[in-house]
């Protein structure tokens, strides 16, 4: 006898109403997009918007299909100042945890350093990295890294505090080294701390290199963006704009997607395999 023959009749008639609604939840945000866009499109000519202030999104799309070839070449400059400022703020910003975690002198000491820096807004110390780096893709690493670093810093540090006090007595019974209770204890329990960091730090690392394209660049879609709004080509500002999102939420959306497959393989793969 299968599933469905055992199911009651008012249960066999709700079944599709609850697939329904879980589509409705998992739909709701991209048809939420669409009636957004539906009503802009709208918008512009029924109330006599200039197309300089306001283009329509269709008028955005037709922009994006004739200058691909430039949109492309810029993304791809933003991206890999993004990708490599987003490396350097990682491993420097890890590296700093497992030191500060390893001797609390030199947490108490650096932290409110870092605490201050972090309250300076970056757009008034991107001039000054662009000082002493010089224009051009180191000065884009530079500042995406200073704006990526903070946040991974602290949920990492976070994750490394909140280890079981328990498990980290077992450790110390057992006469653990410090290696061992770091690599063995700590990192495996930060984990999720870690990676709720990370995926903070995408986001800024995509604010931090359009920052810097802002300030002084020629190419990346943050020049590309500023470029628009000077020549009132506002159509290629929202192209730009556009692009950057679909970076950031695929950024964003990687560094989960490797969060899930880290999990998977460390909790739930092996006992999958072994089943």
């Amino acid at each position: 006898m299968t599933t469905t023959d055992t199911l009651t009749e008012p249960e066999a008639q709700a079944r599709p109403r609850r697939s329904l609604a879980r589509w409705l939840e998992a739909a709701s945000p991209t048809l939420l997009v669409l009636a957004l866009v539906a009503f802009w499109e709208w918008a512009v000519p029924a109330f006599d918007v200039p197309r300089f202030l306001l283009p329509a999104p269709s008028d955005i799309a037709k922009l994006m299909v004739a200058e691909w070839g430039l949109i492309q070449m810029h993304a791809l400059a933003t991206i890999g100042s993004i990708l490599a400022g987003y490396v350097v703020s990682a491993v420097f910003a890890l590296f700093v945890s497992a030191m500060m975690i390893r001797f609390p002198l030199l947490e108490r000491l650096i932290m409110p350093i870092f605490v201050a820096l972090q309250s300076v807004p970056k757009i008034a110390i991107a001039p000054l990295i662009l000082v002493w780096v010089g224009a051009g893709i180191g000065s884009k690493i530079a500042v995406v890294a200073s704006i990526a670093f903070f946040p991974i810093v602290i949920n990492t540090m976070a994750g490394f505090k909140e280890v079981d006090r328990g498990l980290l007595d077992v450790f110390r019974s057992v006469d653990a080294s410090g290696q061992q209770v770091f690599w063995r204890l700590r990192l495996p329990y930060a984990m999720p701390y870690i990676f709720a960091g990370l995926r903070i730090a995408t986001t800024l690392a995509v604010l931090g290199a359009i920052v810097a394209e802002w300030l002084a660049a020629s190419n990346g879609l943050g020049y590309l963006v500023l470029s628009g709004s000077f020549n009132f080509n506002t159509a290629r500002s929202f192209a730009a704009i556009i692009v950057l999102a679909v970076i950031g939420t695929a950024f964003f959306a990687l560094m989960s997607w490797i969060e899930r497959l880290i999990s998977w393989k460390r909790d739930g793969g092996d006992a999958t395999t072994t089943a």
